[in-house]
């Protein structure tokens, strides 16, 4: 249906591509009958291993990626009387996997550049509480993981990398996900590719995936290898407290067919972003993020909006049929955390205030992005 007269048709933040591969693929595995956890599941995550270059490393796929990064938390044995020092800038959803566990969140500022964690402001906040750091690669740029990891050492901690927005993106040649501690993607519904809802964690250490199956699937020792295959095993034991968020066989089967074409979204995201880039680099009143996108995926495109502009900013461009966000509000001034230990967060502060997302999706055409486009350029015209 089209808007009002004179409005072009709105166009969204998000628009996952479901063409006809991925209702294939869909149906496909309608057809077999296995809906839950089963071969095609098992078939994803060794396609994930293969993509991320693993190496020896294992992908156990989930039903979100906020489960994946509960049971990750849960694996590192995170409880009550734990710290985990984390960014108040991002998405709500890594707080409530950790807190969950009954580990308490500490707030750390974050870098004025990428948005990512600072380190230097993560050593100033450990403690002998302190048991684990929680790292996201804003927007699909991978954040300072190297550093982070060497504090890590430095005082025992673990990392856990939420890289719900980066699958696909490299750091000094190396896939997100290959290297560090633990990471944990997202494959949910308008994420670079979906599974409509869905997540994995990538571990080093092969111990781990025992542990992994057990928390996903209700504690259960022995039941995943016979689901892998279509079959059920009815002989087990449950050793542990679990959880249900296995990956079931439908979603599996599209996360399969969009990762087939990954690397085409990635490419034109990309070049969605330089465009952008290229129209509002002129702009006195927008920072843009330092990247030429290179080795990046990119999960979303945020301007920075100055001088307390943003809100007249989205109007204007909703009233020209563009939808935007916000990537990301602090947390640290959710109710539920108002009590958390915190650092400074002026960096924080100043970044939620700002930050404006436009819309940016596979097959974006040539129309839609110069609605975009003019949509931001004639707002700055009229000064």
């Amino acid at each position: 249906m089209s808007g009002a007269v004179g409005v072009p048709p709105k166009v969204p933040v998000y628009r996952p591509y479901l063409g006809v591969e991925v209702q294939e693929a869909a149906r496909k595995a309608l057809e077999v009958g296995w809906l839950g956890m089963g071969a095609l599941t098992r078939e994803f995550e060794q396609a994930l291993e293969a993509r991320l270059l693993l190496d020896g490393r294992r992908a156990v796929s989930t039903n979100s990626c906020t489960e994946a990064l509960h049971i990750a938390a849960r694996l590192i044995g995170l409880g009550p009387g734990d710290e985990v020092i984390c960014p108040s800038f991002t998405y709500v959803a890594g707080h409530q996997a950790i807190s969950r566990t009954g580990a308490s969140i500490v707030f750390c500022d974050v870098e004025p550049d990428n948005l990512s964690i600072d380190p230097a402001r993560v050593r100033e906040l450990i403690t002998d509480r302190t048991r684990a750091v929680l790292a996201v690669d804003y927007l699909g740029i991978p954040c300072q993981l190297d550093e982070l990891m060497d504090i890590a050492r430095e005082h025992d901690l673990r990392v856990l990398e939420d890289a719900a927005h980066a699958f696909g993106s490299s750091s000094k040649g190396r896939p997100v996900g290959s290297f560090g501690d633990i990471t944990c993607f997202s494959f949910g519904p308008v994420k670079t590719i979906t599974t409509l809802e869905g997540g994995a964690v990538i571990t080093p250490d092969e111990r781990d995936v025992q542990a992994l199956h057990e928390l996903r699937h209700l504690g259960i020792d022995a039941d995943t290898d016979a689901r892998y295959r279509n079959q059920r095993n009815w002989d087990f034991d449950v050793v542990r407290q679990g959880y249900r968020c296995h990956l079931g066989s439908v979603p599996a089967a599209i996360g399969l067919a969009q990762l087939a074409m990954v690397d085409e979204f990635v490419l034109n995201r990309q070049t969605y972003c330089r465009t952008y880039d290229q129209a509002f680099a002129d702009i006195e009143g927008l920072r843009l993020f330092d990247t030429d996108w290179k080795d990046i995926a990119p999960y979303i495109y945020v301007l920075r909006v100055a001088d307390g502009r943003r809100a007249d900013l989205a109007a204007h461009l909703s009233a020209r049929g563009v939808s935007t966000g916000i990537h990301f509000l602090g947390a640290h001034e959710f109710s539920f955390y108002a009590d958390s230990r915190r650092g400074d967060l002026s960096v924080t502060e100043q970044a939620a205030g700002e930050v404006l997302t436009l819309p940016l999706h596979p097959y974006m055409t040539p129309e839609v992005l110069e609605q975009v486009i003019d949509g931001v350029r004639s707002f700055y015209a009229a000064g």
